[in-house]
């Protein structure tokens, strides 16, 4: 027994000398000295997009000069003199830039600026994190109303509701565990599962320029510990978690896009959306 609580006298002091209490153990025992204190995680930046190069060839997939082009105002682009701006068909939507980062990650982050017009009708997507197999970046892309299985595809988004112009922001997902149309077979994306919050105001207000953050961190294959949060200049605004996106490391965060989509009958009417200063990383940076 004296030697059980001598170890633990031991222990407490070494504890405490660790911690800056400075005190001295007797006899000839010394404590070992401590290694520094585990940092954050490091946050690498992925990729950087601020239109300054006056071309989309940065994006190697969606590029259509229709829809999307780069354009020199300095008085209205959020940072620099370029911003992109993109045109939504009558009927039809604005397409999507999509950047692949294979064969993924467990966490990544997108900061970027959108705005829209004074005249902008109804909802869109805004921008999206997928989820492809490691063994084939497509796999995740075309993907509508297709329920995921676990180790074929996800996607996380961030979106503006239809009811609106535009309407509310909000965390749109697919993944295993979603709820299925009356049919069985057929998914469409999800707003939450009940274990999501939102903080208002969600309203992205039309002509001025607004900082949009998306985080996801993916689940521990057989765990449901996924979680993704977005915030509206600087403010968190939604956050769900306590799900799985996976159920394999087969499937990684491996590709950021910016999609344009108004829903499957489009809009009535020709329109543009302003994006500009896209940067993402493994992680959100400390501010």
């Amino acid at each position: 027994m004296a030697l059980t609580l001598r170890t633990l006298a031991r222990r407490l002091a070494c504890t405490a000398a660790a911690v800056g209490f400075g005190l001295v153990l007797g006899g000839s025992q010394t404590c070992a000295a401590p290694g520094p204190l585990p940092g954050p995680p490091k946050v690498d930046t992925l990729f950087a997009e601020d239109f300054e190069s006056g071309t989309l060839a940065a994006w190697p997939d969606g590029v259509d000069p229709r829809r999307q082009r780069v354009v020199t105002d300095p008085g209205f682009a959020q940072s620099g003199s370029r911003y992109l701006e993109v045109t939504y068909l009558a009927g039809g939507d604005g397409g999507w830039l999509t950047r692949f980062f294979m064969p993924g990650y467990d966490s990544l982050y997108v900061s970027y600026y959108v705005r829209f017009p004074a005249t902008w009708q109804g909802g869109t997507k805004l921008i999206a994190l997928y989820g492809s197999r490691t063994d084939n970046q497509w796999s995740a892309l075309g993907k509508a109303g297709t329920c995921p299985s676990g180790t074929d595809f996800f996607a996380a988004m961030i979106v503006t509701e239809a009811g609106g112009n535009p309407g509310p922001t909000r965390l749109y997902a697919y993944y295993p565990a979603m709820a299925r149309e009356p049919d069985g077979v057929t998914c469409w994306g999800r707003y939450g599962d009940g274990r999501e919050s939102y903080v208002p105001p969600l309203i992205l207000t039309a002509g001025v320029w607004h900082h949009v953050e998306f985080w996801v961190k993916l689940n521990t294959p057989g765990q449901s510990n996924a979680s993704q949060l977005f915030w509206l200049d600087g403010e968190l605004r939604g956050s769900w978690s306590g799900f799985a996106f996976r159920s394999s490391n087969v499937l990684r965060l491996n590709a950021v896009q910016l999609t344009f989509n108004r829903g499957l009958r489009g809009g009535p009417t020709t329109q543009q959306l302003y994006v500009d200063h896209l940067v993402v990383t493994t992680g959100r940076p400390k501010t």
